[in-house]
């Protein structure tokens, strides 16, 4: 029985080093794409894509998150890196707990958070080239960290309605157990 235990615990421990790996390129790739994306808008500089619609031209963000808040470099940087610690110790130690969906897609913010903490290093700013005229102007990183954020939210959201159904039948089956064994006394 121990052997048995031990194996399966050797098996899990593999499987979760090949999802870290997965992960670890899906970051990757995501900050490679961002980062390749915004060097050619800085060459392009403006494209009309579609008019009054879509257009690429380079913005600076020296603030925070759709331009709110003071433009300290520090302070942004320290704060995306925190979250990204926080959201990799999340990732780490909830084994048993998430699936690989609900990794993938905190791996999607891991990613913008990196790359868009690369620019406020090396530039003092991020670079936004992405202007739906409806929307701020945004990046790669900003779509993904969307993605990952609507998604957990989403998926959260999911859990939360399921575990209230669960409850809801739980308590159900209690009180019908206890109606009838107070009918039977």
């Amino acid at each position: 029985m121990e052997e048995e235990k031990r194996l399966i615990k050797k098996k899990d421990s593999k499987l979760i080093k090949k999802i870290y790996i997965m992960l670890a390129v899906i970051i990757f790739v995501i900050v490679i794409i961002d980062q390749v994306t915004k060097i050619i808008a800085i060459n392009i500089n403006y494209a009309n894509i579609i008019p009054d619609f879509l257009n690429f031209h380079v913005a600076e963000n020296r603030s925070g998150t759709y331009g709110i808040g003071s433009s300290s470099t520090f302070s942004y940087v320290l704060t995306n890196l925190i979250v990204v610690a926080v959201l990799l110790k999340f990732i780490t130690s909830q084994n048993e707990f998430i699936d690989i969906k609900l990794r993938v897609f905190l791996s999607f913010i891991i990613a913008g958070g990196i790359s868009n903490t690369i620019d406020r290093i090396f530039r003092g700013f991020v670079v936004e080239f992405i202007d739906f005229a409806v929307l701020p102007v945004i990046n790669i990183a900003d779509i993904f960290i969307i993605i990952g954020w609507l998604s957990f939210v989403a998926i959260f959201a999911a859990f939360s309605v399921n575990e209230m159904r669960t409850n809801k039948e739980k308590r159900k089956a209690r009180l019908k157990d206890n109606d009838q064994k107070s009918g039977k006394e």
